[in-house]
């Protein structure tokens, strides 16, 4: 499996040159894509031909190209989805799935779905009808099987792992039951306690961490577990890192912090003082602090997919405890510093700052800074 450019993500739904970019980063990143094509051009040009397009067109007229051009396939998309029947079957399932009675009946539209997908898969090589029933249909059949799981709880969620879970090749899409997992993962977490949420959810959600696409990115809920007393947290983010699935791990990371920052600070921080880890493997889990704290943290989140955990458990905001943001200052201070100011003093270009896990903007530690300024 390829790996996204840009978040290093397996994938392979677009291809950029000789690179492969996720679905979610071409969507919702074009500015990163736009620095990928650049790259990549600027790579395959002559100095005079590099000249000569440079005056031709300016950061900004490419940026729009860009999204104009995602717009234009996106609409392709939609247009060739209609033509093989995409209206139809997703309103015959959406009408199904609003005259479920029973846990039989709701198996056997998810079952529909699934075939569907499959079905759709055969009938476009360019994806085009399966995106949109994606996008038509994945939301409704999670919010539907998050209801049927709030009714019955956890032994209605196991099942679902059990009959319709990782190992099942008739199950093309596998983010609506990965949703249902992580909404109920959260929502246990929130109302009863980390140590009454079933391992079996947490242990299923791992098996992930080298999935495709949206299935990589659904699975990073497990972080909410991760002081469960029964689920080694710690040893799986060392296996990732053995495996070079740093990324995966900062993800789940970053979600421990959502949980509860003051026992996931000490986590981090034991990763961060360890001599056998390198010094990009601790760059890359030092991105699971980077989020936006402020005006940014109300931007949609993409694990649980379809559900707005912040609102279904009220955190509206974020705001670091002192102790915390200290401690974890001092972490990066020591073990981290000379290494970041030692690699900047180097020309080196975006590719390369990413491949050495370095900050895309210089950090000053001898001035005040944050977190954010850490972000890869």
């Amino acid at each position: 499996m390829e790996r996204c450019e840009i978040c290093g993500k397996p994938t392979s739904s677009h291809e950029v040159g000789d690179h492969f970019v996720c679905h979610t980063c071409w969507t919702e990143n074009p500015e990163k894509v736009d620095e990928l094509k650049e790259r990549i051009e600027k790579e395959e040009e002559t100095e005079e031909e590099k000249k000569e397009k440079t005056k031709k067109k300016t950061e900004e007229e490419m940026k729009e190209e860009l999204k104009e051009s995602i717009r234009k396939r996106e609409q392709e998309e939609e247009e060739a989805a209609k033509e093989l029947g995409g209206d139809e079957t997703a309103d015959r399932i959406l009408t199904e799935l609003d005259d479920v009675n029973s846990n039989e009946e709701l198996y056997s539209v998810f079952e529909e779905y699934q075939r569907e997908m499959k079905d759709a898969l055969r009938k476009s090589s360019k994806r085009d009808l399966f995106r949109y029933l994606e996008k038509k249909v994945a939301k409704r059949i999670s919010d539907v099987l998050f209801d049927f799981a709030k009714k019955d709880g956890w032994s209605f969620v196991l099942d679902l792992i059990e009959n319709y879970g990782y190992g099942n090749k008739e199950v093309i899409d596998k983010v609506p039951v990965e949703d249902v997992v992580s909404r109920m993962i959260i929502l246990t977490r929130a109302e009863e306690g980390v140590e009454n949420i079933p391992v079996e959810a947490l242990e299923y959600l791992a098996k992930f961490y080298d999935a495709p696409d949206m299935e990589w990115e659904s699975s990073f809920s497990l972080g909410w577990g991760f002081d469960h007393p029964g689920f080694d947290f710690e040893g799986l983010i060392e296996k990732m890192i053995e495996k070079d699935e740093g990324i995966w791990a900062s993800g789940i990371l970053e979600r421990a912090f959502y949980a509860d920052q003051k026992k996931a600070a000490p986590v981090l921080i034991e990763f961060l003082e360890r001599d056998d880890i390198s010094y990009k493997d601790k760059m890359t889990l030092t991105q699971s602090i980077t989020f936006f704290t402020d005006e940014g943290w109300g931007e949609r989140e993409t694990s649980p997919r379809y559900w707005d955990w912040k609102e279904a458990i009220g955190r509206e905001s974020f705001e670091w405890d002192e102790e915390v943001e200290r401690s974890l200052k001092e972490a990066i201070e020591e073990e981290l510093a000379d290494y970041i100011e030692r690699e900047q003093s180097k020309d080196l270009d975006m590719f390369m700052k990413s491949q050495k896990g370095l900050p895309a903007h210089e950090c000053d530690f001898s001035e005040d800074w944050s977190f954010i300024d850490l972000q890869m």
